[in-house]
């Protein structure tokens, strides 16, 4: 078979081998990605600094880039190590800064404000998580606590935008139509006003992505013995994933 133009090939596979005290990139794109793993430590010590001086959290989304991402893991790593020889009691007891999946986002703007006193958040990742991470706090007791986005612009998301058209609309009364028990489970980072629609249409609740296939099953089981009819949206890709996986522990009979 010929081979690969030379643009092409690659003298390995782009990884990064992690072991007990060392780190091995294997190719030059897996070496530019794991040159972020160590940022300057002026840059990490200036950081907290300004955290613990402002009252400020910081919440990230997983997807954020990795040069970002290795900058907030140090900082966190910095805090905690900080803590362990802290006397003065100035160093926050949970970490002001948290990589975590939309959901959990919220679940850790909570934890700061209520153990390390934070005063303001700033969420790094799209308009929706902002507003979900808005909506936790007010749940939680902390509706006073503004949330600020990377950039006044709109950062939108195409996935939940699809949840906002006349054709989900249409599906989810379809569905509240049928005989069967029916229920909506809603990827958490589509907009509010998808969640209150679609709870006026079929009774709705929200997962992320951790925690779809047992909010699914867990409904499923709390819904009766009887069949029910669950909706879930708008990724077609997690339903088709968690439909297998719900077919291999519930094969049909």
């Amino acid at each position: 078979m010929p081979s690969a133009p030379p643009a092409q090939q690659i003298s390995a596979f782009p990884s990064i081998i992690i072991g007990p005290d060392t780190i091995s990139p294997q190719g030059s794109f897996a070496e530019a990605q794991a040159s972020f793993l160590e940022p300057p430590m002026e840059l990490v010590e200036e950081t907290l600094d300004k955290l613990i001086e402002l009252k400020i959290g910081i919440v990230a989304h997983y997807y954020m880039d990795v040069e970002l991402q290795g900058i907030l893991f140090a900082i966190k790593k910095r805090q905690m190590e900080l803590l362990q020889s802290d006397t003065s009691g100035k160093i926050p007891k949970f970490p002001l800064v948290a990589i975590a999946d939309s959901l959990k986002m919220g679940d850790d703007a909570v934890n700061m404000c209520s153990q390390s006193n934070v005063e303001s958040i700033i969420c790094l990742g799209v308009d929706l998580m902002s507003e979900s991470v808005s909506a936790i706090l007010g749940k939680n007791g902390f509706s006073k606590t503004p949330v600020y986005r990377a950039t006044h612009k709109h950062i939108g998301c195409s996935l939940a935008e699809s949840a906002e058209g006349m054709n989900y609309k249409a599906w989810l009364n379809k569905s509240a139509s049928e005989k069967k028990k029916s229920l909506h489970v809603v990827y958490i980072n589509t907009s509010l006003e998808t969640k209150a629609t679609s709870s006026s249409i079929i009774p709705t609740i929200t997962c992320t992505s951790s925690n779809v296939l047992q909010t699914i099953l867990q409904a499923s089981a709390q819904m009766g013995p009887e069949e029910p009819h669950i909706c879930y949206g708008p990724d077609h890709e997690a339903t088709l994933d968690n439909a297998q996986i719900d077919w291999q522990i519930r094969p049909e009979k």
